[in-house]
């Protein structure tokens, strides 16, 4: 054995030893694989008279696998260089990738039985075990002449026996020296001896032609054609997958089909291969390519005697459902240029396609329907149906399930698709069809039945209802702000959070009992004597403009029975489509209302109210009069105030206009609150000395009456030195207080200055002759208030200040120059 050969045959088993898995062949039976020609293997142990419980595997001759490394680089290199038209144009082709997919699964080697044929040669190893009266196991390596050596029986020659001849002549010659194994005296053999196939010699097979890795290949002695072409990447974009030739001897031994084995996964032609074997790859002779609706579009190699039926049906999986069949195009390539050909569909099986013809199947017309008309609206069953078997409108009525019951019958439009592919209207009265005054309607293929439902083209009919009912739960309502000419607008209220308000659609023969009733009934304030309906003005059919009055609505006015029953005197009152219903308070119904006195009085807590007119004293009365710590001079009147969002944001934006127009001052204003308490300032010594004073005023619900005691302290804050509280000195002024805080600070604005009494009262700073300031009186317990001058006013100051500067230095400068010209 050379060199060369013993490398060529360690390459091919390490490469073969990565290999693990193999896609699936298409139409190839999922219990159907190929042999492996993996030699990844547990290694057997060869003792004479030990049994060897391994499996067998390749032997591999040492010194090679750097040659069989860089064939596997050169096959990588060669997929890898194939550029993107050829690579693209390899996929195409039939059977291509089952050469070039990892996942395909090969049967290990160690797993296979020995084919009976089997022919031994060098590295093959025979494992003998005999059983019985006597035992033993051999372990026998074939060596290069051909023989196996077994202790005291000698050489025996088994090169070129099959594995079956070689049993016959290992058990006639062991029979030597296990006299068992034979019978004798007429008594049966006690002795058996199993001869089996262990670890298997590496061939050397050259794979030539148009593959994708040509070259010389060592793989297993139980390999087959299959394999080998594996290992070589399959026939490339030229090669032919038709008639792989094996060649042995320089003889033809076989020609492989490899459509047969992709097609019905069949393996007969799988052909085992021997030592110096050629396959050889020759370049394909016919291909067309079928594309389009066939559940396989490729390129296909084709015999001569294959008609294109059975190409579509064996090879291309067959037509695909929606595959148009009567029509396929084809093609085909001239001497001098390109034909087209129309291939009637009953014509396939004894057309015959030539080489370059590209058959292409056209999909049906998926959105055209041969007998297809439509209906839909006011029917049970709408959607499609076939025309042969609804030829006319009442038909198609029929099997629709007929008409609901809202189905607006004097009027049912079919649009029609014409001739021209324009569209028509027919409008069609049912009710005259069903009277028989009118023919029944002929459909057409594509032809679009609308009946339309009363309901939905009716209005939106509500009618409202608001005031004082027990509104509860929004179930039952309609839209609450509706849209278009039928709504109902929005009520002009402040505090819409407050109003009860409830939308319901309309029902005929509602009364205003039931209306109410949904509401959730009426509230104990409901003033059921006044019951008000205003209806809209509707005027159907009057359209002439002199008609034309300034009437808007028309208005009810009735009582209903508190408890809403069904009787002779409920009002039976039947509304109309948006009906507004105003449910009134009584005006004699009041919730009682509370006011909370504070401080120095006999009797503080919470009052009360017993009269829409009770006034500040009346209440001062019944808390048993003020204590002797009282300070009535500084009773405050505290007053719970909820603004509206409208009032809030007018107030926000009249202080920001205020704020920008202002240039003397600035005054830090805090944000608008829509719920707050303001002090309101009362004089209660007024009001004590006589009842009737304008001082005296009227309480609402929630007021807070507060009379502290006498203070003895003045409070001065804002642009003072030093913010403070000082001792009250009677008779002391204002700017004695402002000197107890350090005085007026550089941005005091001293003509803005306030003083807020006890009460909750302000007096402001006031100017005589407009030059001279007149501060307010100070009281116990008052707080004096400096704002600061605004930035831009003190600017003003500063830049004026500097011209008075400068134009009294130029002045006394001008003078004493005049002085010294008199002088001279």
């Amino acid at each position: 054995m050379s060199a060369f050969y013993l490398r060529s045959i360690s390459l091919f088993v390490v490469a073969l030893w990565s290999l693990n898995s193999f896609a699936q062949i298409p139409g190839l039976p999922a219990n159907i694989s190929l042999p492996s020609v993996s030699n990844n293997r547990p290694t057997t142990t060869t003792n004479t008279g030990v049994k060897s419980t391994g499996s067998r595997k390749v032997t591999e001759v040492s010194g090679e696998k750097g040659e069989l490394d860089s064939l596997k680089k050169q096959k990588e290199l060669n997929l890898s260089t194939a550029d993107s038209a050829t690579a693209a144009l390899r996929k195409r082709i039939f059977g291509y990738s089952i050469f070039n997919n990892s996942k395909i699964t090969f049967d290990s080697y160690a797993r296979m039985a020995t084919p009976k044929n089997y022919i031994l040669g060098p590295d093959d190893e025979i494992i003998i075990d005999i059983n019985g009266y006597s035992e033993n196991h051999y372990t026998l390596p074939v060596t290069p002449d051909g023989y196996i050596k077994v202790d005291k029986v000698g050489n025996i020659f088994v090169n070129g026996l099959t594995i079956e001849e070689a049993k016959k002549r290992i058990i006639n010659r062991l029979s030597q020296i296990y006299v068992g194994l034979r019978a004798s005296g007429g008594a049966p053999a006690n002795t058996t001896a199993t001869i089996s196939l262990g670890n298997i010699r590496t061939i050397r097979v050259t794979v030539i032609g148009e593959v994708v890795a040509p070259g010389t290949y060592a793989v297993p002695s139980l390999a087959k054609v299959f394999n080998v072409l594996y290992q070589a990447g399959g026939p490339n974009e030229n090669g032919t997958f038709r008639e792989i030739k094996v060649i042995r001897g320089k003889k033809l031994i076989a020609r492989v089909d490899l459509y047969d084995l992709l097609t019905t996964g069949n393996l007969r032609q799988d052909v085992a291969l021997q030592d110096q074997d050629i396959i050889q790859v020759t370049p394909y002779k016919s291909r067309i390519e079928i594309s389009g609706h066939v559940k396989k579009p490729a390129i296909f190699e084709v015999m001569p005697n294959e008609n294109l039926e059975r190409i579509i049906n064996d090879y291309a999986g067959g037509f695909t459902p929606d595959a148009y069949k009567n029509v396929l195009k084809i093609d085909r390539l001239t001497d001098k240029e390109r034909k087209l050909i129309d291939l009637n569909g009953d014509l396939i099986s004894s057309f015959f396609p030539k080489a370059g013809d590209v058959i292409l199947v056209d999909q049906i017309l998926m959105n055209r329907y041969e007998n297809l008309v439509n209906i839909k609206g006011a029917i049970f069953r709408p959607g499609r149906y076939a025309l042969n078997d609804s030829p006319t409108l009442t038909k198609l009525i029929q099997r629709s399930a007929g008409f609901k019951e809202d189905a607006f019958l004097d009027r049912i439009i079919i649009t029609r698709l014409k001739d021209d592919l324009t569209k028509e209207n027919i409008s069609v009265n049912y009710k005259a069809i069903l009277a028989g005054s009118a023919p029944d309607i002929p459909l057409k293929r594509e032809d679009e039945v609308n009946v339309y439902s009363g309901i939905e083209m009716m209005e939106n009919y509500t009618v409202r209802i608001q005031g004082e009912i027990n509104l509860k739960s929004m179930d039952g309502f309609a839209e609450k702000t509706a849209t278009g000419t039928t709504s109902v607008g929005l009520l002009p209220v402040t505090n819409r959070e407050s109003l009860s308000v409830g939308t319901y659609p309309y029902v005929k023969n509602m009364t205003v009992e039931d209306l109410i009733v949904k509401a959730g009934g009426l509230k104990e304030s409901a003033a059921t004597g006044r019951i008000e309906v205003i209806r809209r003005k509707k005027n159907i059919g009057k359209d002439d403009p002199s008609q034309i009055t300034p009437t808007i609505g028309e208005k009810f006015q009735f009582a209903v029975n508190p408890d809403l029953s069904v009787s002779a005197s409920a009002s039976n009152f039947i509304l109309e489509p948006f009906d507004e219903v105003f449910v009134r308070s009584s005006p004699n119904y009041e919730r009682q209302q509370f006011v909370s006195i504070d401080g120095q009085v006999i009797f503080p807590g919470v009052y009360a109210l017993e009269r829409k007119d009770e006034k500040l004293g009346d209440v001062i009365k019944r808390a048993g009069g003020l204590n002797a710590q009282a300070y009535p001079a500084g009773a405050t009147l505290i007053r719970k105030v909820k603004l509206t969002d409208q009032e809030v944001e007018r107030k926000t934006r009249q202080i920001q206009d205020l704020s920008d127009n202002n240039t003397e001052t600035s005054v830090k204003v805090e944000p608008i609150k829509q719920v707050y308490e303001e002090s309101i300032g009362i004089d209660l010594v007024d009001v004590l000395e006589n009842e009737n004073s304008k001082s005296n005023m009227l309480l609402q619900d929630g007021d807070i009456i507060r009379i502290p005691k006498e203070p003895q302290t003045v409070r001065m804050q804002g642009e003072v030195l030093y913010p403070t509280s000082t001792r009250f000195i009677e008779g002391a002024s204002f700017k004695h207080y402002i000197s107890e805080s350090g005085g007026f600070t550089s941005l005091s604005s001293r003509k803005r200055s306030y003083v807020i009494y006890a009460n909750g009262s302000v007096d402001r700073t006031r100017k005589l002759l407009g030059l001279i300031n007149i501060y307010p009186k100070i009281n116990p317990g008052s707080e004096i208030v400096v704002p600061r001058i605004n930035q831009k006013q003190v600017a003003s100051q500063q830049v004026l200040s500097i011209i008075s500067t400068v134009t009294a230095s130029l002045t006394g400068i001008g003078t004493i120059i005049a002085l010294l010209r008199a002088i001279q």
